[in-house]
């Protein structure tokens, strides 16, 4: 049988020498070899087992991306144990949360910031704590964690190899599914090396490949580049200082594969707009000329034509004159597969950065599909659209419109929640609750959401109804409606009660210190940051509620779409 443990410590004697994390350190980057990659996976599940881990047990992961992530969570799933990664920047509410329903024994967290969100709250079934950067209270240190597996019996830890199974849990994702709270994703090995596979054969990544760890890990778009694709080829992963520093980072690295999420994309477009505009007259012309040519050849190609000499030697020159500087300036100097996901792009800027001789490949997926399960295609790129299912996976739509996927990249069910499981598994297909349309290409499109949640453009799944209720605790407010689909941060449309009558600056200062209050419960990137006040409350008449009283978000976003583009001015 083969997973991802057994495909790490492969490569291990595979590819001792080669390069497989890479860290920077005191002003440098240090290599770790694939060699160094498998012993220390094999130190920490042996440290595991004489911690007390059975098959089974779960340990949890708070942490910014470091190599210590990667070899905490590969050694969980060497000795049967199921990793569970935790947002780093999670309030110490949410963690409480997650900590409680997953159940870990061990929890390895980076900082002692964070160790100190863990000890806000009684864990029953925590027994350890391990500090990557500090070891406060009763944590202990990374190296001294390590340090148990000495004396141990190392055939203990093939042993728990040899017993790992397809159907058993892998790992455990938390997302916002729309049933309210955020649920626990649980994948299996199978999901894992599968999509890994589909990804590899998508991608064409080898060996001689790299990437930038920068977004979290504790979502599984990023563990499919940092941990899953490399177990299968051997590429190397080079880990972000922080996620404000991944443009420092870019152009010391030049990774030939890259992942981002809208955001990333809107923010690269700004700085080069920004660049291009300080330039004077001659040199703009030949940044724009260059851009529109290199564009025109990319068009040709996406129409399933090979360009022609003139395009060829068009391109060439825009390429020597401009692109190649700019991108190598960025980053993207040796970049083979770009894509975008975990949002829906805006087509301008994927359009825009195209010019620079970027295509942007867009993904669809979900945490239930273990991540991708749809991309455009090099010489099929339509902007807007998200191409056409992974290998090995199916897409079909339902009567109304929803996504359906199915194939093995498909989890096995949601943690301690048969109802939602139930209602996610239908058939033998993944409800995605997102609707699509196909084209006459066979193109999917993603064109609206039926489950109740949020996405902003930093990729976030967002549960609205979780801070909607805190906020309806207070009784001036009447009415919360979370919004930010598309948008890089999310707002909230307000209504309040009569008590405050015309006097709207009262009421705006008494729901920003509400609003303030409920943000202090949830991670930054969950936090209510754009307050609109609405002059009429929502009405079931108008369809904006229901009997029941649910709310229609995309009715209120029709019919408040001047109150919701407002929030973003």
């Amino acid at each position: 049988m083969e997973t991802i443990p057994h495909l790490v410590l492969a490569n291990a004697q595979r590819l001792r020498d080669e390069p497989a994390l890479v860290r920077r350190v005191d002003g440098s980057w240090q290599t770790a070899t694939w060699g160094n990659y498998g012993a220390s996976v094999r130190q920490a599940a042996q440290a595991m087992i004489a911690s007390g881990i059975e098959a089974g047990d779960r340990v949890a992961i708070l942490s910014y991306n470091t190599p210590e992530w990667v070899i905490f969570d590969v050694a969980a799933m060497v000795v049967g144990a199921v990793p569970v990664g935790i947002y780093f920047s999670s309030s110490a509410e949410e963690i409480a949360d997650m900590l409680e329903r997953s159940n870990p024994r061990i929890v390895l967290a980076e900082t002692a910031a964070h160790i100190e969100k863990i000890n806000a709250a009684a864990h029953p079934s925590l027994e350890l704590i391990v500090g990557v950067d500090d070891s406060p209270g009763d944590a202990i240190s990374w190296t001294s964690f390590l340090e148990r597996a000495e004396g141990g019996d190392a055939g203990a830890v093939d042993e728990r190899l040899a017993a790992l199974r397809p159907e058993d849990p892998g790992t455990i994702i938390f997302t916002a599914a729309g049933h309210g709270n955020t649920v626990g994703v649980v994948l299996t090995h199978d999901n894992l090396f599968f999509t890994s596979q589909s990804s590899i054969e998508v991608s064409g990544a080898n060996l001689s490949d790299s990437v930038l760890s920068y977004l979290p890990l504790s979502h599984i778009a990023e563990q499919i580049f940092t941990i899953l694709a490399p177990a299968q080829v051997g590429y190397s992963v080079a880990f972000a200082q922080s996620l404000g520093r991944v443009r420092v980072d870019l152009p010391e690295i030049q990774p030939t594969i890259f992942f981002g999420v809208p955001l990333v994309w809107s923010g690269f477009e700004r700085a080069v707009r920004k660049q291009i505009d300080g330039l004077d007259g001659c040199k703009r012309k030949i940044a724009d000329w260059s851009m529109s040519a290199v564009r025109r050849n990319l068009a040709t190609r996406n129409e399933g034509r090979t360009p022609g000499l003139f395009r060829r030697a068009e391109t060439a020159i825009a390429r020597r004159l401009f692109t190649d500087r700019a991108k190598t300036a960025m980053g993207f100097s040796r970049t083979k597969a770009v894509y975008s996901g975990a949002a829906s792009a805006d087509p301008e800027s994927l359009a825009y950065l195209a010019g620079l001789d970027i295509p942007i490949r867009q993904v669809y997926g979900l945490s239930e599909a273990t991540g991708p399960s749809s991309v455009t295609r090099d010489g099929a790129d339509r902007y807007g659209t998200v191409g056409y299912p992974m290998p090995g996976v199916e897409t079909s739509l339902a009567d109304d419109g929803e996504v359906l996927i199915r194939g093995r990249s498909v989890f096995s069910g949601y943690l301690d929640d048969e109802e939602a499981t139930r209602h996610a598994l239908r058939d033998g297909w993944l409800h995605s609750g997102d609707l699509g349309t196909m084209g006459t290409d066979n193109q999917l499109t993603i064109s609206g959401r039926k489950k109740d949640i949020v996405i902003t453009t930093g990729g976030k799944n967002v549960c609205p109804r979780a801070l909607e209720v805190l906020l309806l605790d207070d009784p001036a407010i009447v009415d919360a409606v979370v919004v930010g689909d598309g948008y890089d941060q999310l707002g909230v449309l307000v209504t309040v009660a009569e008590e405050f009558g015309d006097d709207r600056d009262a009421a705006l200062e008494h729901v920003q210190s509400v609003v303030k209050s409920v943000n202090q419960q949830f991670a930054r990137a969950e936090q209510i940051r754009r307050i609109g006040l609405l002059s009429r409350s929502l009405s079931i008449e108008m369809g904006e509620r229901s009997e029941s009283g649910d709310i229609d978000r995309r009715v209120v976003a029709d019919h408040f779409a001047g109150e919701i583009e407002d929030l973003y001015r």
